[in-house]
C-alpha cells in the first residue's frame, strides 16, 4: 500500500503529539522563489476533496484571516493536504517540497478529477483528520 504523502500540513494544525514529525508552520518560510508557485497552488485548489469539514479557523501566522472549511482534506491519491494548506502556501512564503513540485509538474499541473476510495486510502486519509 502506498502511503499518502503530506504537503502543506504542519504540526501546529494538530493536537500536540499527534503529528510531531510534520514540519513546523513557523519554521517553514523560505527565500526560495518557486516560479510556478501559482500553478502548483491551482493544482492543489482544484484536486478532489476527500473529506469536507465545516469549520472556520484563524490564520496562525497573521492571527487575522479566517479560513473556511480549513480542516477539509484534499488529495490526488498520492499526496494529501488541507484547505488551509493552500491558504498558508499562497499567502505566506512557505516552502513546498521538491518531490511534490516534481509530481505536480509531471502531471502537467492537472490533478485527477476523482480518486478511487479504497479502504486503505480512507484509513490513510483519516490519519490527517
Amino acid at each position: 500500500m502506498t502511503r499518502l504523502k503530506p504537503v502543506g500540513l504542519f504540526r501546529e494544525m494538530y493536537k500536540v503529539g499527534r503529528h510531531d514529525a510534520l514540519p513546523s508552520l513557523f519554521e517553514s518560510s523560505t527565500d526560495r522563489v518557486i516560479d510556478d508557485r501559482e500553478q502548483v497552488l491551482e493544482y492543489m485548489r482544484t484536486a478532489p476533496g476527500v473529506l469536507d469539514v465545516l469549520d472556520v479557523l484563524t490564520d496562525m501566522i497573521n492571527n487575522t484571516d479566517k479560513i473556511r472549511s480549513a480542516s477539509s482534506l484534499i488529495s490526488d491519491g498520492e499526496w494529501i493536504w488541507r484547505v488551509d494548506s493552500t491558504h498558508y502556501l499562497s499567502r505566506h512564503n512557505l516552502d513546498i517540497p521538491d518531490e511534490f513540485l516534481q509530481h505536480v509538474r509531471e502531471h502537467n499541473y492537472t490533478p485527477p478529477k476523482a480518486i478511487d476510495f479504497t479502504p486503505e486510502l480512507e484509513s490513510e486519509m483519516l490519519d490527517y483528520f
